[in-house]
């Protein structure tokens, strides 16, 4: 696959990478199924209301405990408002067109949002997906970044998270900065990007955000970063 999972993404985040850490910087190389991705039993004959309800959880354990707890976006807790959603999709959500009608929806809600507040969706499919990191890139990922500029010519973008992400040139804790527990569309206006932005560098002295991050993961360990990510999705 290219570089940039499409040219406009590509060209719509350079200025923003620092913040964002979207797929555009290096090409993946993880090509590990994604039966491999899910905790154990997290699948299997599980209810689809369990799962949806499980997938949820992870999330937000994700989101309180690696994102906000280790505070890899200083932004992502002032964006969890009202205007903040997490939708699930459930198997085979491409194939039949779920997935794209829950994209198409919350893009059109991200753009009613009021402009003086963050607004933001992740899509998280519930169940993993029968793609490795370098197929959703191209499949899911592609697709909804299709609708974004369809939709709203760049105007909401897309971020990628992957239990199995993976760059090249990137460190082995460093790639825990794109990692969730489950594949997962992070749905953002340009915006709300662009305001964070100025408000982090707005002290020309403070450090790239990337670069910060990649630095606490590796002062943290491996070891310790693989514990710490199997437990995001304990019951």
């Amino acid at each position: 696959m290219r570089s940039a999972s499409s040219t406009h993404a590509a060209s719509a985040t350079s200025s923003r990478a620092s913040f964002t850490r979207v797929a555009s910087r290096r090409v993946p190389t993880a090509h590990r199924a994604c039966r491999n991705c899910l905790p154990e039993n997290a699948g299997g004959d599980v209810a689809p209301s369990t799962l949806a309800s499980r997938a949820r959880r992870g999330t937000e354990n994700w989101l309180r405990d690696w994102i906000v707890g280790m505070n890899l976006c200083p932004f992502a807790k002032p964006a969890m408002t009202s205007t903040f959603a997490i939708e699930t999709v459930g198997a085979g959500a491409r194939e039949s067109g779920e997935y794209a009608r829950v994209v198409s929806r919350e893009i059109s809600r991200l753009m009613a949002c009021s402009f003086g507040e963050p607004a933001t969706t992740l899509v998280v499919f519930e169940n993993g997906c029968e793609d490795d990191w370098s197929s959703f890139m191209d499949g899911a990922v592609r697709e909804a970044e299709a609708l974004c500029e369809e939709m709203t010519d760049g105007e909401v973008t897309v971020v990628p998270f992957h239990p199995r992400a993976e760059f090249d040139g990137e460190s082995a804790c460093g790639n825990y900065t794109s990692r969730s527990p489950l594949p997962t569309v992070h749905l953002l206006r340009a915006v709300d990007v662009d305001r964070a932005e100025t408000s982090w560098y707005r002290d020309e002295d403070r450090e790239d955000i990337r670069e910060r991050n990649v630095e606490y993961l590796s002062a943290t360990g491996l070891t310790e970063l693989k514990r710490l990510f199997a437990r995001l999705y304990e019951t």
